[in-house]
């Protein structure tokens, strides 16, 4: 519930920013959803093999003049690592992203864009061969990612598709003595659903 209480206040916040802030004559803010892939491993004190799994949500993109903008979204995001061999597990982490970032246009398609996600666990299972226990207790609730990528806009920003990789910036353990972070390469395809004041 605290979670979801943050969640709605940064929405309440960016939905209430003022649009004088923003550059005169520039393109209206638009918003889209998105969806792909994650090539995902835990970094730290363990040797794991990268997973591959889908993250899906929405994204919004306002822009202050023709070059820069912000871009902020919310990802459901699926996370962990593969298993290393028979005998070992894979964890499957699910997080709620924030990513909020600065974006700038080289040129009329081509972007490259960094900030700060955070990011909100929702659940956490260790998974053997056939069974599966929730270790949700020893993983943070929250985390802070570092997201630098760069992305390519397709029909007047109709469709993009986005490269970014998510340096995991704090220890997402709970347990004592260990440091283990989420690192995640992220492909994407975005869809244009409407612009706003439009």
């Amino acid at each position: 519930m605290k979670n979801l209480k943050t969640i709605i206040l940064i929405a309440a916040l960016l939905a209430a920013t003022p649009s004088y802030i923003f550059g005169q004559g520039a393109p209206k803010p638009i918003v889209g959803a998105k969806g792909g892939f994650n090539f995902a491993n835990i970094g730290g004190d363990t040797d794991n093999k990268m997973k591959v799994a889908p993250h899906f949500g929405m994204y919004s993109e306002v822009f202050f003049d023709y070059f820069l903008m912000m871009q902020a979204e919310i990802l459901f995001s699926f996370q962990g690592h593969a298993a290393t061999n028979d005998f070992s597990s894979s964890l499957n982490l699910t997080y709620l992203n924030i990513p909020v970032m600065a974006r700038y246009n080289v040129g009329y398609n081509l972007n490259v864009h960094a900030g700060i996600q955070f990011g909100f666990l929702l659940s956490a299972n260790q998974v053997y061969t056939d069974q599966k226990f929730d270790v949700k207790d020893q993983f943070k609730g929250v985390e802070l990612g570092l997201p630098i990528g760069v992305g390519y806009d397709f029909m007047d920003r109709k469709f993009n598709v986005t490269a970014r990789y998510v340096i995991g910036l704090s220890n997402i353990s709970n347990n004592v003595g260990e440091t283990r972070h989420n690192n995640v390469l992220q492909v994407s395809l975005g869809m244009l659903l409407f612009r706003v004041n439009e």
